[in-house]
């Protein structure tokens, strides 16, 4: 799969030194208030599953199918 990535148009490889400047990050306190995060998940097309609240707290930035991953 990695191989297909790399064939998108505009697609960059990182090198560690650019990966080590990449900010974000996760903090548990955002999370008050919401559900069991664990019923959180994507399916193979991209898409949020689980409960409606998961769609407002996470992202599936990966979009391939299941029969893509060989």
């Amino acid at each position: 799969m990695k191989k297909n990535f790399l064939n998108i148009e505009g697609v960059t490889t990182l090198s560690k030194a650019q990966q080590k400047e990449v900010n974000g990050g996760f903090s548990p306190e955002n999370l008050i208030g919401y559900g069991d995060i664990s019923k959180c998940g994507c399916d193979c097309g991209g898409s949020v599953t689980g409960p409606a609240y998961c769609s407002e707290i996470m992202a599936c930035i990966h979009v391939y199918r299941c029969d893509d991953e060989s």
